[in-house]
C-alpha cells in the first residue's frame, strides 16, 4: 500500500520532471515540487509550535478599567489623579494597581493578572510628563 504523500510527491516529480524534459530544462529531485512536498512532510511530523502570549493591549484595558477616574489614558486628571509623571516607583505603582488604595482607589489584583499589572506600570510610568 502507498501512503498518500508519495503518491503525491510521485505525481509532482513525474509532472515536473516530464515539463522539465519537454523544455530541456535539466531537473534533480531537489526541485521545488520534491522540496515543498519534503517540507510539509517534516512540518506534518513536527510538533505544533508552543503558541505566543496575546501582546496585552494596555491601551484597550486602560479604557476597560482605569478611564473612568483617569481622563486621557492617564494624561489628565480626572475623578483620580494625573498618571503621567507619576513620582511613584515601578513597585509602588504596582501595589497601587494590585492593592489599591483606600477611601481613593479600588485594588485590581483579582480583576487583572500579574502580566496586566505589569503592562499597566510599564505603560504609566512610560507616560510623557506633559
Amino acid at each position: 500500500m502507498t501512503h498518500p504523500v508519495s503518491k503525491s510527491l510521485w505525481r509532482k516529480v513525474t509532472l515536473t520532471s516530464a515539463c522539465a524534459v519537454a523544455l530541456g530544462v535539466p531537473f534533480a529531485l531537489s526541485s521545488p515540487a520534491f522540496a515543498e512536498e519534503e517540507t510539509t512532510a517534516k512540518e506534518a511530523a513536527a510538533p505544533a509550535p508552543a503558541a505566543e502570549k496575546p501582546k496585552i493591549d494596555v491601551r484597550k484595558l486602560f479604557a476597560m478599567n482605569c478611564s473612568w477616574c483617569h481622563d486621557g489614558y492617564g494624561m489628565h486628571a480626572g475623578k483620580g489623579p494625573k498618571l503621567a509623571g507619576t513620582q511613584l516607583s515601578h513597585e509602588q505603582v504596582y501595589a497601587r494597581i494590585e492593592k489599591g488604595k483606600s477611601g481613593s482607589m479600588p485594588g485590581f489584583g483579582k480583576v487583572l493578572n500579574k502580566e496586566q499589572i505589569q503592562a499597566f506600570v510599564d505603560y504609566i510610568k512610560g507616560l510623557p510628563n506633559e
